[in-house]
């Protein structure tokens, strides 16, 4: 079964009277294939900025096109919430697809209970205008989830952040630069005055493999990892909260396949600022 993003199903109450069902928001949305190049321009035509492309795992039939507009770097100006800045549509060549990330989704998860309905709007019609009929897919969670989403009791939320350095933006981002040159996809001015930036970084040493071992190299991407520069300090969303979310049809089994996973991006974001 499909789930429609923000359809509400109806139920009667104690009185008879129409009731609400709490929205189910799907992960992400299929879209018509489209070549590559043909991909870029439809999204930067509806205003979607590209601002970097990844081939993850360095296999080229999974690239993942990352995109801002001014809508979601205004979303993402506002204190701790740089990280929804940036979307993905994953081009999959192998099976002829296009999976964009659902950008209510993931604005749900990231601004929590501050979350307003309209908030998303601007961006899902963008992707509409780019990619035409879009189609949610199965995993999906509900509203309330979103709003306080983890794991599982004790599990990292979307505020606990790992700090992997500290120092002045322009240094941080000098380290950065020199360590991961070859790794570094985009580097994105959220504020346009260089007090808030967004890095997408590849990850090191086949450590980006975890989406082959999940079986999640078909679904949007995560990839490249993000880190937010600002207020003299860099930090990453925490793996445990971020992987869980990003694919939440996962099971405690499944996850236990990729238990080194988030310590390991941990101690790669470290490196990368030393």
């Amino acid at each position: 079964m499909k789930w429609w993003i923000g359809v509400l199903a109806l139920g009667l109450g104690m009185n008879g009277a129409a009731i609400a069902a709490e929205p189910i928001i799907s992960t992400d949305f299929t879209a018509a294939y489209v070549p590559l190049s043909e991909l870029e321009s439809k999204l930067n035509e509806a205003g979607l900025e590209v601002v970097g492309k990844h081939a993850v795992n360095g296999n080229s039939s999974y690239t993942s096109v990352i995109y801002t507009s001014d809508d979601l770097k205004k979303l993402g100006s506002a204190s701790g919430r740089g990280f929804i800045s940036v979307l993905r549509v994953l081009h999959n060549a192998e099976r002829q697809e296009l999976v964009a990330s659902n950008p209510e989704y993931f604005i749900r998860a990231f601004y929590q209970k501050d979350y307003e309905d309209t908030m998303a709007t601007p961006s899902v019609n963008a992707l509409k205008a780019a990619l035409g009929e879009l189609k949610p897919t199965e995993d999906h969670l509900k509203a309330k989830e979103l709003a306080k989403y983890n794991f599982m009791m004790g599990m990292p939320k979307y505020d606990g952040f790992v700090r992997v350095a500290k120092g002045a933006t322009s240094e941080l981002l000098k380290k950065l630069a020199s360590s991961a040159a070859d790794r570094l996809v985009f580097s994105l001015d959220i504020k346009g005055d260089g007090s808030s930036m967004l890095c997408g970084v590849a990850l090191p040493d086949g450590l980006e493999k975890f989406n082959e071992k999940l079986g999640t190299m078909g679904q949007s991407q995560l990839l490249p990892y993000t880190v937010l520069i600002e207020n003299g300090e860099a930090n990453i969303l925490h793996a445990k909260f971020y992987l869980a979310l990003s694919f939440p049809q996962l099971t405690m089994t499944e996850f236990m396949k990729i238990m080194s996973v988030p310590g390991d991006i941990e101690d790669a974001f470290k490196a990368d600022f030393k």
